[in-house]
């Protein structure tokens, strides 16, 4: 599983589609969580950006893979391995992000 891990994730990074969901999150952030907010709502506002996120970052996981390759990852470890990874990616992607987004709230509130 770690391989298919490794193979999804530098998919993701080479095709470079994950810049939208992250521009599109870090000017939600920016905007919505002002310097002296207080802490637990900038938190909640910059975890209610989260959901759109990781729905559009796990759909960019999932598309990622042209059908021809998608078809032989399958055939080789299984085609239930091969969607997990995928699913697995784009919730450690939100996940990471989650994490600096918090590190901001907390930060720059009050």
């Amino acid at each position: 599983m770690t391989a298919l891990l490794r193979y999804q994730g530098a998919l993701l990074l080479r095709s470079q589609r994950w810049l939208a969901p992250f521009a599109v999150y870090a000017v939600f952030v920016g905007i919505g969580i002002q310097p002296g907010d207080r802490t637990l709502d900038s938190l909640g506002y910059a975890a209610a950006g989260l959901v759109p996120l990781t729905a559009w970052l796990v759909r960019v996981c999932v598309t990622a893979e042209p059908p021809a390759a998608r078809a032989c990852t399958a055939a080789a470890a299984g085609p239930a391995r091969v969607h997990a990874a995928a699913l697995l990616t784009g919730l450690a992607g939100a996940l990471l992000t989650g994490v600096l987004a918090a590190a901001y709230p907390l930060l720059a509130g009050d």
